[in-house]
């Protein structure tokens, strides 16, 4: 889940204890499963970091150590977007972070009282603008943790929620990695590439970076089957699977297949800046009624470095 802050949410006169769980719970979201999106210039990120920092000792100390986490992992939780010059020239911060989050279709826009009643008067309310007095009991933070857990299984849910699921990971990425060591084996290509470009195709017509010229890339990573050649393997898949996918596509895709002697690649994922979703049964999603297959997205933040040593296994000889 995505948001936008109105730094107003944080001025030291709204906050009392109740007001302090919301604002933490809110910043602990966002570091489990969230996004904050802010401005290239920084106006709105720097404005949230004088306010927190300016609360009172007993409300402000504990979401310090919250915000200093956001910023320590800002590849992961915090996307940088621009904004049009017209909104730019804005000296009003409300009206900043109300741009950007209509510009970058962002989950909800997080406000102080005070915005919220600004918000009502000029018709600008919405569903999705959130006061964070009422953050814990809201539609975002519902939907946060329903995405922190396991998904699925995706054939019992609607299209659109299927879509749901995979645009949310892949919409502020700027790369895509896919990970599944049955594909290294040469057989059924064609369905990995059909569940892959699905994928693909959502992030293309719904990233928020992807569709940008020079912006974009895809890598797969498989290893090899020693029972069969790796040359007859790497040939077959780069025709039947990365070659359709780069005419399609406007991304390099680049196909990597690996030695794993101790075989620790098992499970399939798919990784993003943001996110590392494991996929239980791999990129077959479909049946040959194009209906999805039974299969389960879990969140597993915790496998960055398995994958990261799957990365670094040797690369196969051809």
């Amino acid at each position: 889940t995505s948001a936008v802050l109105d730094p107003s949410a944080f001025d030291s006169d709204y906050f009392d204890a109740l007001y302090r769980v919301h604002a933490e719970d809110l910043l602990k979201g966002i570091e489990r499963n969230g996004l904050l999106i802010v401005d290239l210039e920084d106006i709105l990120e720097n404005e949230i970091s004088e306010r927190i920092y300016s609360a009172p000792t007993e409300y402000g100390q504990q979401l310090q150590i919250y915000l200093e986490e956001l910023l320590k992992n800002r590849n992961t939780r915090i996307v940088e977007c621009p904004i049009s010059p017209n909104d730019a020239l804005s000296t009003s911060l409300l009206d900043l972070a109300y741009h950007l989050k209509i510009d970058t279709k962002a989950d909800a826009l997080v406000v102080g009282e005070q915005s919220l009643e600004t918000l009502k008067f000029d018709q600008r309310f919405s569903d999705d603008i959130v006061p964070l007095s009422e953050y814990r009991d809201s539609d975002f933070e519902e939907n946060r943790q329903r995405y922190e857990k396991q998904v699925g299984p995706i054939d019992e849910l609607s299209k659109s929620e299927i879509e749901d699921i995979i645009i949310r990971p892949v919409r502020f990425t700027k790369w895509l990695r896919f990970y599944d060591p049955y594909i290294g084996r040469g057989r059924n290509t064609r369905a990995f590439r059909k569940g892959i470009e699905y994928i693909l195709s959502l992030w293309y017509e719904h990233g928020f970076f992807a569709s940008q010229q020079g912006v974009g890339n895809v890598e797969i990573f498989t290893c090899s089957d020693q029972r069969i050649q790796v040359r007859e393997q790497h040939r077959r898949i780069i025709q039947e699977l990365t070659t359709p996918l780069q005419q399609r596509f406007p991304w390099p895709v680049n196909f990597l297949i690996k030695n794993d002697p101790n075989r620790i690649f098992h499970a399939r994922y798919l990784e993003t800046q943001h996110a590392i979703i494991r996929i239980e049964r791999g990129f077959d999603f479909f049946t040959q009624d194009n209906e999805f297959l039974r299969n389960f997205f879990t969140l597993n933040m915790a496998e960055s470095s398995h994958l990261k040593q799957c990365r670094e296994l040797p690369d196969a000889d051809l």
